[in-house]
């Protein structure tokens, strides 16, 4: 625009006014130099600037002379140039992002604001984020817009080097974002390391992609996992590649970590770095967070502790994104909308929807809160209504429905106490149907066990598959354990029970063949936790099972059933003692030092005749909580017992409790101290569990004294209410994260 007319708030121009002399390429008007704000034009042939037009004041080029107005008006004109001065200060410190005015459409048409004109805020009258801006202290609201707001300018090109430094990435990223954009795009490793630890990973990139959304559902390219945005990329985007990058590492074993890495820093030690980082910068940032990205980093923090074995840290990340994602309506937004990306390249049609993401979440939240003994976080089960489900892939589906059904046997533990035992029981019941149901969802075949596989042979998606069908088969297995655990103990004279503790003990079977199967595929440590978990719970209720007199008895039948489960036992044993002793794994050398210890309760031989250890077939040690001695021999009352290698045997506290069994009677009360502390002196310490009625009010301060538990008592840590570990320590300083506490809550509840 060579020529501005001399322009009036109506649009008229004055031809014959006199021209000043201006600096070359100096265009605004005069109202627009005193209010210090951008000259902006609608379009190329309009007459009066965006700012005359809103306010309804006199467009005039500084080609011609300024007419100020009378004094009296030119007063409070200069008044209100201070007011709204004031407002955009204000605007500035709350709003980091830049914005403009509404009615420019979002247009970026050229300036003609001049050189000393040109500032980095628009008018004040009419606000709102500018189309190139990312999400800040709103865009936690704003995050379910189906595209992400940036103009076509304002695309990023996407280079897969740490080292890219471009110019035409997103603009209007506040400088306050930026230098952590920064700092996340220096956490990752050279691209060399990134491609090797890729290709280690073998089909974990693929697994990565598929974990919101499934194998049929809408998946990004497996190869993005390894590309790293530019350094002035969103800090969501930054953190999620890195998220994703630190899942892949967990998927491999030690023997399998590249040996030609350019960072010698340990993977272990290079996983919790990335991790710290991104948790420290990004996650817990509430300006970073309300995004896609931003909720899929949270998740992706969970899965990583999980997979760790920090159950409780995992359980956090899990509640600030079930906040997050409330607070952006995640739970109310439909499918057929892509949720807002800060990913200026992201594909509509490949980015995560709102249904697999919120079920997602809930799952992996009720599963953590089931194994820790806590309520779950929603009660929202839309996810699962009829008309969702009908368009649900099978295994969706039967995810799902498994969702519903952890939130329900939390609801019936947490109602344990205030319930009647009959109303507890009608609604075990009444969950066993829906688990019933849930599993004719697929077909017989598809639960029939599957046979090893080479995995050289098959592709990513075959893999990831079959992986799925595992851990959901276990997973299946895992429920009916849990919900039927109550009432696995009962009295065996009651034959009520005997449904329970039948599906028990056959879940406990099918679980620990189907978990051989899952460590065939995978063997890393921290590849899919869970599986570990759910393992031990099957090792321990199988074995636990045996103290029923009826599954000791001699008979071929029952004998050479015995037999099977002490191989499966055993062989599940070794697989995690091999575990624990290449990777160096504590939670692994842990369970598999429990199942040992419980083995003995399957030898019938060697229980009846006593010949064991200190004639003590099992001796468990709960961190914080106490000791479970288990022992079904009847045997004369000891006088003494020596010290073993693991910790104090006191002597003997004389008891004549004799049990109701034929064959069973009361082992006598062994104090213990904590397992993580070596007591000050070995002198004898014969307390009698009746001095600690207030150590423990729940069930274990009875336990013991019900006849059902003739072969079973507690020794309560009454120093624990006073160690108790830190809210949320890691597996280090507490290995089963009160995993175990909870099983013999649920077990003897």
């Amino acid at each position: 625009m060579s020529q501005i007319p001399v322009r009036s708030a109506g649009g008229g121009g004055d031809p014959e006014a006199k021209r000043r002399k201006i600096r070359k390429g100096t265009h605004s008007c005069w109202e627009c130099r005193r209010r210090k704000t951008r000259c902006q034009f609608a379009s190329a042939t309009a007459s009066i600037c965006v700012g005359c037009e809103a306010r309804g004041t006199a467009c005039r080029s500084q080609e011609f002379p300024d007419e100020q107005p009378p004094s009296a008006e030119r007063g409070l004109s200069q008044r209100m140039s201070r007011v709204e001065g004031m407002l955009e200060r204000i605007i500035e410190r709350i709003t980091p992002g830049p914005y403009i005015s509404s009615r420019s459409g979002g247009q970026a048409s050229a300036s003609s604001a001049s050189a000393e004109d040109d500032l980095e805020y628009s008018s004040p009258d009419i606000l709102r984020p500018s189309a190139a801006s990312h999400p800040h202290v709103i865009g936690m609201f704003d995050a379910l817009r189906e595209e992400g707001g940036s103009c076509p300018s304002a695309r990023a090109s996407f280079v897969p080097t740490p080292a890219s430094t471009q110019s035409d990435t997103v603009p209007g990223l506040p400088a306050k974002f930026s230098q952590i954009s920064k700092t996340l795009h220096a956490t990752f490793p050279c691209q060399r390391d990134i491609d090797a630890i890729i290709e280690a990973a073998g089909f974990g990139p693929y697994f990565i992609v598929t974990y919101f959304s499934g194998v049929d559902g809408p998946l990004e390219d497996p190869s993005t996992v390894s590309d790293v945005p530019p350094s002035t990329s969103h800090p969501a985007l930054l953190a999620k590649r890195l998220m994703q990058l630190t899942s892949c590492m967990q998927k491999i074993s030690v023997d399998d970590i590249p040996r030609d890495l350019v960072s010698k820093e340990p993977i272990r030690f290079l996983m919790n770095r990335i991790v710290n980082v991104v948790s420290d910068l990004m996650a817990f940032n509430d300006d970073l967070v309300g995004s896609v990205e931003g909720l899929e980093t949270l998740n992706l923090i969970a899965l990583y502790h999980a997979n760790a074995g920090n159950l409780r840290k995992s359980w956090l990340a899990l509640r600030r994104a079930l906040a997050v994602a409330q607070l952006m309506g995640v739970d109310r937004w439909p499918d057929d909308k892509p949720l807002k990306s800060v990913d200026p390249r992201s594909d509509p049609g490949t980015r995560t929807r709102a249904g697999p993401l919120w079920y997602r979440t809930n799952f992996t939240d009720r599963y953590l809160s089931l194994l820790l003994g806590l309520s779950a976080a929603s009660d929202d089960d839309s996810f699962a209504d009829p008309l969702r489900l009908a368009q649900s892939t099978p295994i969706e589906r039967l995810e799902k429905l498994h969702t519903v059904i952890t939130g329900a046997i939390i609801k019936r533990n947490m109602n344990t106490s205030r319930a009647s035992p009959e109303a507890a029981f009608g609604t075990t019941q009444a969950i066993d149907c829906d688990l019933e149901m849930a599993a004719k969802t697929m077909s017989a075949e598809w639960w029939q066990p599957l046979l090893p596989i080479d995995a050289s042979m098959a592709t990513p998606r075959e893999l990831v598959r079959i992986q799925s069908r595992v851990m959901m088969q276990m997973n299946h297995h895992h429920l009916l354990i849990l919900l039927h655990l109550p009432y696995m103990m009962r009295d065996p004279k009651e034959r009520r029970w005997d449904y329970s503790k039948t599906t028990c003990l056959h879940a406990s079977r099918e679980l620990l063949q189907v978990y051989l199967v899952f460590r065939d595929l995978t063997d890393a440590a921290s590849a899919c936790r869970h599986t570990d978990y759910g393992a031990l719970t099957a090792a321990m209720t199988l074995l636990l099972g045996y103290l029923d007199p009826k599954l000791r008895a001699r008979n071929a039948a029952i004998a050479s059933r015995r037999d099977a489960d002490r191989e499966v036992v055993t062989k599940v044993r070794d697989v995690m003692k091999k575990i624990a002793e290449r990777d160096g794994d504590k939670l692994a050398r842990e369970a598999s030092d429990i199942i040992t210890r419980l083995l003995p309760l399957a030898d019938v031989d060697l229980t009846i005749s006593g010949h064991g250890e200190n004639d003590a077939p099992v001796r468990l040690e709960i961190p914080y909580l106490g000791t479970i001695n288990i022992n079904p021999v009847r045997r004369q009352p000891q006088h003494k017992f020596r010290q073993d290698g693991s910790g104090i045997m006191p002597s003997l506290a004389s008891h004549d409790n004799s049990g109701e069994g034929d064959d069973f009677e009361r082992l006598e009360v062994y104090p213990t101290t904590n397992v993580y502390q070596t007591p000050d002196t070995t002198e004898n310490m014969s307390i009698d569990l009746q001095q600690f009625p207030q150590t423990q009010p729940s069930f274990l301060s009875q336990l013991g004294e019900d006849a059902n538990f003739s072969f079973m008592q507690f020794e309560p840590d009454i120093s624990s209410p006073y160690q108790f570990p830190e809210l949320a320590a890691d597996v280090d300083q507490w290995t089963f994260q009160g995993f175990d506490a909870t099983f013999f809550e649920n077990l003897l509840s």
